[in-house]
């Protein structure tokens, strides 16, 4: 029965499956572990369904390892099991289609996103190998949801090299009129491994229906389509989606004259929308192809290029001139009318640049973003804001950046931030992994400068923001991770606080060569708690030297430790000042914060101009 399905490729359209793992996740398993462990921990949950898709009537099961890279199971502990979950997902769905059922290997994409850069191509083909080499048991190797061309290129050679047939899916490539060309480049990678099957999984109906009819219009191939059971909605916390059996199997046969020869189901579809489509289509004749043109190519939209001003913040920070940042805070104790009435005395004293932090501590304040651009808009002074990752999910960072160009901001300092574990709603928020770090927000940002968003869709008017980063110490590992930080983009970097002229000199020299403006910090210490809690090491990166708590032990009254922390914060700066290319100053805490930061301020102006 086998043979005979695989010589009707391309003939009679063969039934494929429905979704593996939104009906295996809904079906039972723990929420934390990959779908696909399941093979392992629950076999006979796994078998169960892919006997409900066969009695559906599938011809082809795909297996339950989408996503059993080593890569991907790493990150839960799990890697050690990758050839144990692949043999097995194979071996579960050849038990269950016994010879009336083709078995197709599910191969996706490893989801890296930001991170694609830090892992050359060699290191992508060895991932995708190995999984490869666990799955040729299978009659075919699927490849499903690609639309990165590195992952694509590294997973066909790949499979190629097993000696399989491979079919190859193309996942969401976005809208807009690049669609094509970003489909006509994954085809060109599929020409080259010689596949021999082309497909489109992973999207509403209606785009699959447009994308499967572009297929059998610009290749030759036999064509493949798995739409999902429409959009998925949000009810009650629950995922449902909005496609029926009837309703999916009307839209296969739209789909059937659009000419494809493998119709199964993705994200949503179950056995009963299986049943239905293989009631609706069973024994149909592959449609003809049609003519090229039945499909007219949409041509990229051509937007009207204006000027644009010069990047105030990119002068300074390119400029020659001696920086001064001030760190305005954006608490939600203060009104932000009463943060620009603040931050006013500090303008006044001769700040260069604001800098408002996002959420520091992982407490919540008023927005970094906002609090910036009223902050720009009022006083007339260039002001970015600080922004972290751990807090947004890429939608949100995006629409965010897009944003704050649109507010007016031209800077940022691009931070992971601090996990929301640490802060006062820590049993409450969660950390958001889409963007994991600095480097790859630093990465976003040159993506949006170039025009285009993560996946490649274009947008008017890119932002084009002068980045920065932060530097804690200057050891090894710190050094190695600026430099990442620079080959993404940035282009100045502000350091955790120094106390000392010594540190400054030795992170001064650290940074030397390297081609990036430093801003070392200052952070006045206000009390002797204060100093003793950072000497510490309570706060990551920030150490304040025993000797310099120790000399908080000869003031005794409050007011005195304040002053003495202020005039030692003001006397480093001005040292500095000496040698530094600028300065990112820390407001210190209390009533009078903006008072006391504007006269460091003052007495650092009146060095640089002596």
């Amino acid at each position: 029965m086998q043979s005979n399905i695989a010589k009707a490729l391309g003939r009679t359209v063969l039934i494929g499956s429905g979704a593996i793992g939104t009906c295996l996740r809904k079906a039972g398993g723990r929420s934390d572990e990959p779908v696909e462990l399941l093979n392992l921990r629950e076999p006979a949950l796994v078998r169960s369904l892919h006997a409900a898709y066969r009695d559906a009537g599938s011809q082809i099961l795909v297996t339950n390892t989408f996503a059993a890279q080593a890569l991907a199971l790493e990150e839960t502990g799990a890697g050690d099991l990758c050839d144990d979950v692949n043999r097995t997902g194979v071996a579960l769905a050849r038990e269950s289609g016994g010879k009336e059922c083709l078995v197709w290997a599910s191969i996706g994409p490893l989801g890296l996103g930001l991170r694609l850069e830090d892992y050359p191509d060699e290191a992508l083909e060895e991932i995708y190998r190995r999984q490869c080499l666990a799955l040729v048991e299978a009659d075919a190797l699927l490849l499903e949801t690609f639309v990165e061309p590195r992952e694509a290129k590294a997973a066909l050679a790949a499979a190629a090299a097993t000696g399989r047939p491979v079919i190859f899916q193309i996942g969401n490539t976005g809208g807009g009129g690049q669609r094509w060309e970003r489909v006509d480049r994954l085809l060109d990678e599929a020409r080259r491994a010689n596949v021999a099957a082309v497909g489109v999984n992973c999207r509403h109906p209606n785009e699959i229906v447009r994308v499967a009819s572009y297929l059998a219009v610009h290749t030759d191939w036999p064509v493949t389509a798995s739409a999902n059971a429409g959009h998925p909605q949000i009810e009650r916390g629950a995922v449902t989606y909005e496609f029926s059996p009837d309703d999916f199997a009307a839209f296969a046969l739209t789909l059937a004259d659009a000419g494809a020869a493998v119709i199964g189901g993705c994200c949503g579809t179950t056995p009963d929308h299986i049943r239905k489509l293989s009631a609706a289509l069973g024994g149909r004749a592959v449609a003809p192809r049609p003519r090229p043109a039945a499909i007219a190519r949409p041509l990229p939209a051509v937007s009207a290029m204006k000027a644009e001003a010069a990047n105030p913040v990119r002068a300074l920070m390119a400029g020659k001139r001696f920086v001064i940042s001030v760190e305005i805070r954006a608490e939600r104790t203060r009104s932000l009318d009463n943060i620009v009435q603040g931050a006013a005395i500090v303008a006044e004293a001769g700040a260069d640049l604001f800098d408002v932090p996002d959420n520091p501590g992982a407490t919540v304040g008023r927005d970094a973003m906002v609090t910036a651009a009223r902050l720009q808009s009022a006083l007339g002074i260039p002001a970015i804001c600080h922004l972290g990752v751990t807090q947004s999910n890429l939608m949100r960072l995006h629409s965010s950046l897009i944003g704050g160009w649109d507010l007016g901001l031209r800077g940022l300092l691009a931070v992971t931030g601090d996990a929301p574990s640490m802060g006062h709603l820590g049993s409450l928020a969660q950390r958001v992994t889409d963007v994991r770090s600095s480097v790859e927000l630093l990465r976003l940002l040159r993506s949006l400068r170039e025009g285009r968003i993560i996946n490649g869709e274009g947008l008017a008017d890119p932002p084009d923001f002068c980045a920065g980063c932060a530097i804690a110490r200057p050891i090894p590992p710190q050094i190695k991770w600026l430099k990442a930080k620079i080959d993404a983009g940035a282009e100045f970097v502000f350091s955790q606080p120094v106390f000392t002229v010594g540190d400054f000199r030795r992170l001064r020299d650290a940074l030397a060569g390297l081609p990036i403006r430093l801003l070392p910090g200052v952070m006045p210490l206000t009390s002797r708690r204060n100093a003793a809690f950072l000497a510490g090491g309570r706060i990551p990166g920030i150490v304040v030297p025993r000797e310099i708590a120790t000399e908080f032990e000869r003031y005794e009254s409050p007011e005195d430790q304040r002053r003495f922390g202020l005039e030692s914060a003001g006397e480093l700066a001005a040292a500095m000042a000496r040698e530094a290319a600028g300065l990112y100053l820390i407001m210190p805490f209390g009533k009078s914060c903006y008072e006391d930061a504007a006269r460091i301020v003052r007495d650092v102006q009146k060095t640089i101009n002596y």
